[in-house]
């Protein structure tokens, strides 16, 4: 079923090798099933980077830019840049041209809502899961949009008070789910994220505040809580 939900894009010649569909890479491989495991597991090796020492940031466009630039920066050179390409995976993504100003709207509406810090918690678990859809919708890489939304998400949840892990679902049922959200549908998600959750101490979410956040951003929340 997976097959299904592979990318479709306009081969510009900007991205892959001549006449393949094989991502140019700083490694230069030109299998994609070793590319892809070269990929997985250097992007797995900075993921751990971020446990151990998470991202400084205002939670915007540039901050899910930096995280995507950290994962990535091992293999491609486009690593935290906007793609110039138009991509779908049986749904369309937002075309390139309407990135920007896209991710203008999202971005100033997470902070319009005080990035959710002022809610209750099954109110945050909602609004997670539509911002999670929303940066799908986005999609603003050419390849490893998933991996960097969630780690998007997954921070700005412990800012929340709420600790989860993406990672442990399987890898269909986000497909599916993402697929129905970017058509209207959120439900799937919602229970994804609810299943998947739990409250954290109020003195840790103060320390990931703390660590994660820019120190602007952190004295601007800590007066919310």
């Amino acid at each position: 079923m997976e097959d299904n939900y592979k990318y479709s894009y306009v081969n510009d010649g900007t991205y892959c090798y001549p006449n393949t569909d094989i991502l140019i890479n700083k490694l230069n491989i030109k299998d994609d099933i070793v590319l892809f495991e070269m990929e997985r597991k250097l992007v797995a090796l900075r993921v751990d980077e971020l446990i151990d020492k998470p991202m400084k940031g205002n939670f915007d466009f540039n901050y899910l830019k930096s995280i995507h630039k950290f994962l990535f920066q091992d293999v491609y050179e486009w690593a935290g840049t906007p793609r110039t390409c138009a991509i779908s995976k049986k749904d369309l993504f937002c075309l390139p041209e309407y990135i920007d100003s896209y991710a203008n709207d999202v971005f100033s509406n997470l902070k319009k809502e005080k990035y959710f810090i002022t809610y209750d918690y099954d109110v945050k678990l909602h609004k997670l899961a539509d911002l999670f859809s929303d940066i799908n919708a986005l999609h603003p890489f050419r390849e490893g949009n998933g991996r960097s939304q969630r780690e998007f998400i997954e921070s700005l949840a412990k800012i929340n008070g709420i600790d989860f892990d993406l990672t442990s679902v399987p890898k269909i049922d986000m497909i599916i789910a993402s697929h129905e959200a970017i058509n209207g549908h959120n439900e799937k998600l919602y229970d994804m994220f609810i299943s998947h959750s739990y409250s954290i101490l109020k003195e840790k979410q103060f320390e990931y505040i703390e660590i994660i956040c820019s120190e602007e951003l952190k004295n601007d929340l800590l007066k919310l809580i």
